[in-house]
């Protein structure tokens, strides 16, 4: 009898870690942002809503945004508009040199302006939409897959030695 306990705990546990390694990383997401090549040094990119690529994105609450400076020179990303007095209070990224990054997660929904402390003329947006429950379906990733199968073997093993007993 004792076994039949243990075998049920271990079972038990095993789902349980499987639950908790899925359920993060089905709902968060992470999102690219470019800052792209020359937009430094030519207002160019502001004339075609190209300095940050994409310029306008879309994400869910608990999504996070990465900035990639993949220009030249270095880049300051703030939140806020330029010339706002209240630049830079949600994030602020400080000097993002040549191909490093800057994240940040956003987890209240709402739209949040930004630009280059730097270059004023770059200007961005993430708009961070609330989740709809009825349309919210997790993906679950191969770890799922790992987790019932070793969950089926596991039933497999404890019912086989009960058996013996």
């Amino acid at each position: 009898m004792l076994y039949v306990c243990r075998y049920h705990i271990i079972f038990a546990a095993i789902i349980i870690l499987g639950i908790v390694a899925i359920v993060p990383s089905s709902f968060a997401d992470t999102s690219q942002v470019s800052i792209i090549p020359g937009s430094g040094p030519s207002k160019f990119c502001s004339e075609t809503a190209t300095c940050f690529t994409p310029s306008i994105l879309n994400i869910s609450p608990g999504d996070t945004v990465t900035w990639t400076n993949n220009d030249n020179v270095d880049h300051n990303v703030v939140s806020g508009m330029p010339y706002a007095t209240q630049r830079g209070t949600i994030f602020d990224s400080d000097t993002i040199t040549p191909g490093n990054t800057y994240s940040f997660t956003f987890y209240n929904a709402g739209t949040y302006k930004y630009s280059d402390k730097i270059d004023r003329w770059m200007i961005g947006e993430v708009n961070v939409r609330p989740i709809q429950s009825s349309s919210v379906v997790p993906e679950f990733g191969s770890i799922a897959v790992l987790v019932l199968a070793v969950s089926i073997v596991s039933t497999i093993v404890a019912s086989k030695m009960i058996r013996i007993l």
